[in-house]
């Protein structure tokens, strides 16, 4: 891949445009994969979101190809459409989704396939190098991977940025967020940098400046990956985040029974638990060898879960939180393939 992304002139942010795409993942569960494009000057760059991409059916072998993708308004309940282009910075989207001040690669389209091209046949087609500061299964997916990416279409309050909508979103967001809530803070200092770094320039002084705010987002990152991993609200945080979804439900889907209410928690709480203890496993043991445990337990437990919901919530309010989680078949939260090589490294 050629290095060094095309700069951007001092005070003409938005220049080019972003788009999100998703493919379906084949497999035995419902599962999407979703990535992003920019478009400037003329040329297409791809931020594939630890996998692959597809602008057209069957490109690169995809099927169930969806781009351009509709971007919604990041509510969980009366989402809006908000189109399929939203105006951007391209080195903000290379630099959030390389994580670095500083992106080493411009990520043309053709560029991928020569990359590909040279790996051998397990590692074409996936990019852990597009990671956007999430530590995948741990953080999210690739579904806040794109998401974060999106961050640059605005100068700030990243968190209502439109988002890309996969069916399969529907149901990781209740895990994840919709950009990777356990490190979200971390992510918007380095977007915040990225940022000002297009807005003023690469001069010495501001980058001088700008490079300790690089530090500071993995140093942040580093320690709330160390904090939830620990867990030392012993499940009150994530309680709380289940109590706030609950009670933004619109009136006609509000759960009534105080004891089902009860049950989604203590279910959520007992899946979050045993989540925890998986993304110790593969981050702090060593593990090299754990990654197919890790992703048939954490898939086996969330599909678990969604069911236990399914059996306590109005049938219209599960519909509605999960609308494509169908009655008897898996959810793949996590897919095997896309997980890091090794998780310790991450954190060193």
């Amino acid at each position: 891949m050629s290095n060094k992304p095309e700069s951007t002139p001092q005070g003409n942010f938005f220049d080019c445009t972003i788009k999100a795409g998703y493919y379906d993942f084949i497999g035995p569960g419902i599962a999407q994969h979703t990535f992003a494009i920019a478009e400037k000057n003329g040329n297409t760059y791809a931020m594939p979101c630890f996998g692959s991409f597809a602008l057209r059916e069957e490109e690169r072998g995809h099927r169930g190809v969806a781009y351009r993708a509709e971007l919604w308004s990041p509510w969980i309940i009366g989402s809006q459409r908000q189109g399929q282009d939203l105006p951007a910075n391209l080195s903000v989207a290379l630099g959030m989704a390389q994580f670095n001040l500083l992106p080493g690669y411009d990520w043309k389209v053709a560029d991928w396939d020569t990359y590909w091209a040279g790996l051998s046949a397990p590692l074409r087609g996936y990019s852990p190098q597009s990671w956007a500061g999430i530590i995948y299964g741990v953080h999210g997916v690739c579904h806040q991977a794109c998401n974060r990416i999106l961050w640059a279409s605005r100068l700030g309050a990243f968190n209502y940025t439109p988002v890309n909508w996969p069916p399969s979103f529907s149901a990781s967001y209740w895990a994840y967020g919709f950009y990777g809530g356990a490190t979200e803070y971390a992510a918007t200092i380095l977007a915040t940098a990225l940022v000002i770094k297009a807005l003023l320039g690469e001069s010495n002084e501001a980058m001088d400046r700008l490079k300790r705010s690089e530090q500071l987002a993995r140093d942040v990152m580093n320690h709330q990956t160390r904090i939830g991993l620990a867990d030392h609200s012993e499940g009150a945080i994530r309680q709380h985040q289940v109590q706030v979804i609950l009670d933004r439900l619109p009136q006609d889907l509000q759960i009534a029974s105080p004891s089902a209410v009860t049950e989604i928690i203590r279910f959520d709480r007992a899946f979050s638990k045993e989540k925890l203890t998986l993304d110790n496993d593969i981050i702090l043991t060593n593990h090299t060898n754990y990654h197919d445990t890790y992703a048939a337990e954490l898939n086996g437990k969330f599909s678990e879960l969604l069911q236990k919901f399914r059996q306590v919530m109005p049938t219209e309010t599960f519909n509605t939180l999960f609308p494509d989680v169908p009655v008897g078949r898996s959810f793949t939260l996590i897919e095997r393939k896309l997980m890091h090589e090794d998780y310790r490294r991450l954190l060193d």
